[in-house]
C-alpha cells in the first residue's frame, strides 16, 4: 500500500533544538528535522511556519491536521513565528475536496493500523494492505501510504486513480512514489504492471515467480476490489458530489490531465446546471421571474516542472524548479491593478505569474446561482425585460441550451423564444 512495503512518519517532532539556522528555506534546525524525520503527518514547517500539507493553513502545537494527526509543534522555534507563508507553497496544492462519506467508516477503517475490513464484510489483513493501494485502512489503483478516508469520495472503501486525482488527499512517501513512478501496481486492482515494474515483472526469474505465487494462491487471498470502484472517471467522481467539492474536484482533474494538452472547452468540465426561479403575481401585482445561468473561463497558468517527481510532497515545496500550475481568471481590484481569482475563490497576486505559459479558456464552470436578468409580466401579459442591475433592456440574455441543463424556463406567450430550447419546467406563480 505504501508501496512495495509500508511506511509511515510521527505526529510529534524529533527534536527539540531551538537552534535557528534557517538558511534559505527560513526554517531553524530543529524545524527542518522535524520535516526530516517526520515526513507522512500530514504538516510541515514552510517558511518557519507548521501549515497543514493539504489545506495549507497554519497550525497549532497539538492541533490535527486535515488527514487527522494531532502535531505537537515540539519543534517551533517561536522567532519566525510571524513569518508568511510563502505563495509557492499554497499554489501548489491541490483544489481541497471534502469526502461526504467521511463519516461513514467503521473502527478498523479509522484505527489507522495496518488490515481493515470494508463495510461489504471483506476482510483485509494487514500483509495485504500494505501491497493494495489506497493509502493504510483503504485500497486502491495507486500506492500511497495514507489519506484514503479523505480521497474514497464514493465511500466504498476502495481508492480509484479518478478518485485520487480529484480528491489530491492521498499522502504519499519516497518508497509509494518510487512504486507509482515505476509502474507497479497495487495488489488486487486488475491492472498490469507498465514500465519498469512491467519489466521486473514479465522478464526476471523473481518476478516470474511472484506472478506465478500470487496466481496460484488467487492475488494471496486477497478478496479483490469492489464493483463500484470499476469504471470510475471524471464524470462518475464529479457527479457524486455537490457544490464547491465538484468544481475542486473537476479542477483537480483538469490540470492532472495529460491524455491531452489540456481540457479545451466547457464540455470538458461542466459541473453544474442552471435555474429559474419566480416571485410575485397574482392579483396584487407583476410577476417576476429571475434568470440564473452562465458560466466562467478560467486560464491555466503553468511555469517550471520536472525533477521531483519521487520527492514527498512536503519536500516539493522547498525545491527549485517546482512547478506552478493554476487555473485563474484575471480581475481588476478597485485601485485598477489586476489580479487573478482561481475557481475555489483565492486572490492570487500577479507576481505569482511572472513568466507562466498562459492557455485560454482551459476550464469552464457553469455558474448556476449567478443572476443574468428578470423579466416583469404585467396582469396584462405584457413583458419587460430588466438587466440584474434592474435597468430595462431589449431582451433577456442569451444562453446555450447545455447551460441550462433540466431547468428552466418554459412560457409560450414570452417573445422571441423558442420553446425547445428550455427544459420541463413550466411557468407557475
Amino acid at each position: 500500500m505504501g508501496g512495495f512495503c509500508g511506511g509511515g512518519g510521527g505526529s510529534s517532532s524529533s527534536s527539540s533544538s531551538n537552534d535557528n539556522d534557517s538558511g534559505s528555506s527560513g526554517n531553524s534546525f530543529s524545524e527542518s528535522l522535524a520535516n526530516l524525520f517526520t515526513p507522512n503527518d500530514g504538516a510541515s514547517y514552510v517558511n518557519g511556519v507548521l501549515v497543514d500539507d493539504r489545506t495549507g493553513d497554519r497550525i497549532e502545537a497539538g492541533g490535527t491536521t486535515f488527514s487527522g494527526n494531532v502535531i505537537s509543534g515540539s519543534a517551533n522555534t517561536s522567532s519566525n513565528d510571524d513569518n508568511e507563508i510563502p505563495a509557492s507553497f499554497t499554489n501548489s496544492l491541490p483544489a481541497l475536496v471534502e469526502n461526504p462519506n467521511k463519516d461513514s467508516y467503521n473502527e478498523t477503517q479509522t484505527d489507522d493500523k495496518w488490515g481493515y475490513t470494508r463495510a461489504d464484510g471483506t476482510v483485509v489483513t494487514a500483509l495485504q494492505d500494505m501491497v493494495d493501494g489506497g493509502g493504510k485502512n483503504f485500497g486502491g489503483e495507486v500506492f500511497a501510504i495514507g489519506g484514503g478516508i479523505n480521497a474514497d469520495l464514493n465511500g466504498d472503501g476502495y481508492v480509484t486513480k479518478a478518485e485520487a486525482t480529484a480528491s489530491g488527499n492521498l499522502t504519499d512517501n519516497i518508497v509509494s512514489n518510487i512504486s507509482n513512478a515505476t509502474g507497479a501496481t497495487p495488489l488486487g486492482s486488475g491492472l498490469e504492471p507498465t514500465g519498469l515494474a512491467g519489466v521486473v515483472t514479465n522478464y526476471t526469474i523473481p518476478g516470474m515467480l511472484y506472478t506465478g505465487a500470487k496466481n496460484m494462491t488467487d492475488n494471496f487471498g486477497y478478496g479483490g476490489r469492489p464493483d463500484s470502484s470499476l469504471d470510475s472517471d471524471m464524470d462518475s467522481v464529479v457527479g457524486g458530489l455537490s457544490g464547491q467539492d465538484a468544481i475542486n474536484a473537476a479542477v483537480n482533474m483538469s490540470v492532472a490531465d495529460t491524455t491531452i494538452p489540456y481540457p479545451t472547452s466547457g464540455d470538458d468540465v461542466n459541473v453544474s446546471t442552471g435555474a429559474v426561479d419566480i416571485g410575485g403575481g397574482g392579483d396584487s401585482g407583476p410577476t417576476r421571474e429571475n434568470i440564473y445561468g452562465g458560466s466562467k473561463d478560467y486560464n491555466r497558468y503553468s511555469r517550471g516542472g520536472g525533477g521531483y517527481a519521487f520527492m514527498p510532497a512536503y519536500m516539493r515545496q522547498f525545491m527549485s524548479g517546482e512547478k506552478f500550475d493554476v487555473m485563474a481568471e484575471p480581475i481588476t481590484l478597485a485601485d485598477g491593478t489586476t489580479a487573478y481569482r482561481t475557481p475555489d475563490g483565492r486572490i492570487l497576486s500577479p507576481e505569482q505569474f511572472a513568466n507562466t505559459a498562459t492557455y485560454e479558456g482551459a476550464l469552464t464552470v457553469d455558474t448556476p446561482n449567478e443572476l443574468q436578468g428578470y423579466t416583469m409580466t404585467d396582469a396584462a401579459g405584457n413583458v419587460t425585460y430588466y438587466s440584474p442591475d434592474g435597468t430595462i433592456v431589449p431582451e433577456l440574455p442569451s444562453f446555450p441550451r447545455e447551460q441550462f441543463g433540466d431547468v428552466a424556463l418554459v412560457d409560450q406567450s414570452l417573445p422571441e423564444f423558442d420553446r425547445d430550447e428550455f427544459g420541463n419546467v413550466v411557468l407557475q406563480n
